[in-house]
């Protein structure tokens, strides 16, 4: 299989907070915990500020992304163009041995001749390594549930090595997709330059990444500077619903419901500054399969809800749509704007669930406390 050179990128390492299980029940939650995932081999720690790194290289970016029910893998090799080429069949044949384990309900692969793995932490699930090639390896990323969208994925990606953003019309052209088994798999080949010594977001000791322009509402903005307000965040769980252990990107809470067990619930901050409400809600409404609606109409026809500590007051959103997998989505959603952050809570799953549970979303919606 021969990837098209043009599209797909890295997580970037991110201090995502992760929640600690709660007991179930009608309580205030204010605790959050934090993790790091793991850097690529290729990508160093190291400040980013005064122009002080060295000059760009050229870099390539071999990818996949397979989307299924419960969870978003990402299997991404990445390095010098020509130490990449030479491991572009051995990725390949990768790609072509996955399939799901029978006990586990994880993927699982046949590693290429000579190749090592080692388990990996955080959100990375393992590290694959082609033999004498130590500046290589294979990052595998798992994530619960839907990890955005396939375009926001490919953009951040394309943000590492300093490429232009694609619109959704860009998108398909340049993702190869294949069928391995019942798993669908989408590739992405990406050339690119990047700097050799980019710091890592998260990283103990490293200098944040600046920031490079994005659209206005792009979720990458979020976690990084909004860490502080996720801290300050408290409410009350309606009977039934608990914290989750359940790690899901840009989240600062998961939320997971008793009566219905495919909802899930994320509350996450992102950045005031470059962020708008109509331009997020959009970006809701093309995961759904719809399209935008014009930013000043579609934000005067929101509803509001006061918060009862009485400062603060949010927008509702309730779209239905086409779901990852195909099948009809509902999805309630609350924003709420704030000086250290604009948060979103979204709460998604099957509309006849949904529709159980708004009442409870409500009500936690209206208990948020930033203290």
């Amino acid at each position: 299989m021969q990837l098209p050179r043009q599209i797909f990128y890295s997580w970037r390492t991110l201090a995502i907070p992760a929640l600690l299980l709660a007991p179930w029940g009608c309580q205030e939650q204010p605790r959050v915990s934090e993790y790091v995932v793991a850097p690529d081999a290729n990508m160093t720690s190291g400040s980013t500020s005064g122009g002080s790194n060295a000059d760009a290289t050229p870099a390539r970016t071999l990818a996949a992304a397979i989307y299924r029910p419960d969870a978003t893998w990402f299997f991404k090799l990445m390095g010098n163009p020509e130490a990449v080429a030479g491991q572009q069949k051995n990725f390949e044949t990768l790609l072509g041995s996955l399939g799901v384990d029978g006990k586990s309900g994880e993927l699982a692969w046949k590693l290429p001749e000579g190749w090592t793995e080692t388990k990996g932490q955080g959100l990375r699930f393992a590290t694959l390594k082609p033999p004498g090639e130590p500046g290589l390896e294979v990052a595998v990323n798992r994530f619960e549930g839907v990890a955005g969208s396939l375009l926001a994925n490919v953009n951040r990606w394309r943000g590492e090595l300093g490429l232009a953003d694609l619109k959704e019309d860009e998108l398909k052209p340049v993702v190869t997709e294949r069928k391995v088994g019942d798993l669908t798999v989408q590739a992405v080949d990406l050339a690119g330059t990047r700097k050799p010594r980019q710091a890592m977001a998260g990283m103990p000791g490293a200098t944040p990444p600046m920031a490079r322009a994005r659209p206005t509402g792009n979720a990458a903005a979020a976690i990084s500077g909004a860490r502080d307000a996720a801290g300050k965040l408290s409410y009350k769980l309606p009977p039934g619903w608990r914290e989750s252990e359940k790690k899901v990107m840009f989240a600062a809470r998961v939320i997971e419901v008793a009566s219905a067990p495919g909802v899930r619930v994320t509350l996450s901050p992102l950045k005031p500054e470059g962020n708008s409400v109509p331009d997020n809600v959009n970006r809701w409404r093309s995961q759904m399969g719809l399209a935008p609606e014009e930013a000043g109409a579609l934000e005067k026809g929101l509803a509001k809800i006061k918060l009862e500590s009485g400062a603060e007051e949010a927008l509702l959103v309730d779209i239905t749509g086409k779901g990852p997998m195909g099948g009809e989505q509902r999805l309630l959603g609350a924003i709420i704007r704030r000086a250290d952050a604009l948060w979103f809570v979204k709460l998604t799953g099957e509309p006849t669930e949904v529709a159980g549970v708004r009442e409870g979303f409500d009500n936690l919606v209206r208990s948020l406390k930033f203290e």
